[in-house]
């Protein structure tokens, strides 16, 4: 009796047996290089909030090396996640470069805010006359805790929406973040160039009398600690770094782009912008000349980033990453 001959999908098992393989093996070595991206990326976020990189500086600089090589493959790629890298790198690249600012050896300024915000309010200084009013030092209130909290949570907000616009918004996630970058990069070359004294800083010197840093006085009822803890990983490395306020550019660069890309949300963020912009002054970290200037720097990089970054025409999220917009 002859052999019998297969012909069909049982004749061709082996092969596709072996492609079966092959594409596990790639997904298998596709999920561990993500995991290694992913534990850089929160490396780098951990740093932040410590003081290790502000006690061995060198780390900061070799753990922005190290992750921008095990990044640089996703770099070829069209994926939206490859921005995930620039937002958190440079974030963190941002960082230590601010502490930097104030070693330039050029003079910090002291006066220039103080007279342009007495020449915008008709002679008299904004921060003085919210904090004579609403102030009163060894008791605190609901304004002061409400204005501390709005000023912490620049601290989380834009990474919140980074997050959620990548979930919901992805196709526009590349232009948050050249905005957000864009915002903290043009306010640092300001940092370099005019070194300025926060209200509070003025306040210790004697040149803007009644301005208290109110921040100290809501830490230190929490848990001095803590405060401490926060204050000298985020505030301290460059304490002259008023001019301009980041807070206010991030907050506002928020509002310019939900006002273009999610108008639903962008009353409200801008709600937010003016709450932020009255704790600043409230809390005496921020002059108004400053708000004024940061709102200019996001301006300026809202323009630039809906006119250099492209919208893809078909969605990232449905053609190059699944559940784009599944909160997965």
């Amino acid at each position: 009796m002859s052999a019998l001959h297969v012909e069909g999908p049982a004749a061709e098992r082996p092969g596709a047996a072996e492609r079966t393989a092959e594409i596990r093996r790639g997904l298998t070595r596709g999920h561990l290089l993500l995991s290694v991206q992913t534990l850089l990326l929160l490396a780098l976020t951990g740093t932040i909030v410590t003081k290790v990189w502000q006690d061995h500086i060198w780390v900061g600089f070799v753990l922005i090396a190290v992750t921008a090589a095990v990044w640089l493959p996703e770099m070829w790629r069209p994926r939206a996640r490859r921005w995930w890298f620039a937002y958190v790198a440079g974030t963190f690249f941002y960082a230590l470069l601010r502490s930097y600012a104030d070693e330039t050896g050029i003079p910090v300024r002291v006066m220039y805010p103080i007279d342009a915000d007495r020449a915008l309010f008709f002679g008299t200084a904004p921060v003085s006359w919210l904090q004579t009013r609403y102030f009163t030092p060894g008791h605190i209130d609901a304004l002061d805790w409400l204005a501390v909290m709005t000023h912490w949570s620049f601290f989380v907000a834009p990474h919140a929406a980074a997050v959620a616009i990548f979930i919901w918004r992805r196709e526009f996630f590349a232009r948050y973040t050249v905005l957000m970058l864009g915002t903290l990069y043009l306010g640092l070359v300001l940092f370099f160039l005019f070194p300025t004294a926060p209200p509070w800083f003025a306040g210790r010197m004697g040149v803007l009398p009644g301005a208290y840093r109110v921040m100290d006085f809501v830490g230190g009822q929490v848990d001095v600690e803590t405060y401490r803890t926060f204050y000298e990983s985020l505030g301290e490395p460059n304490s002259v770094a008023a001019m301009p306020s980041i807070h206010m550019g991030v907050t506002f660069a928020m509002y310019l782009w939900a006002r273009v890309h999610y108008p639903r949300v962008a009353i409200p963020l801008l709600f937010y912008s003016a709450a932020m912009g009255f704790s600043l002054m409230y809390l005496a970290e921020h002059y108004a000349l400053d708000l004024l200037v940061g709102m200019a720097c996001a301006l300026v990089c809202h323009i630039a980033s809906t006119r250099l970054i492209p919208v893809p025409t078909e969605n990232l999220g449905a053609n190059s990453e699944p559940g784009a917009r599944t909160p997965a």
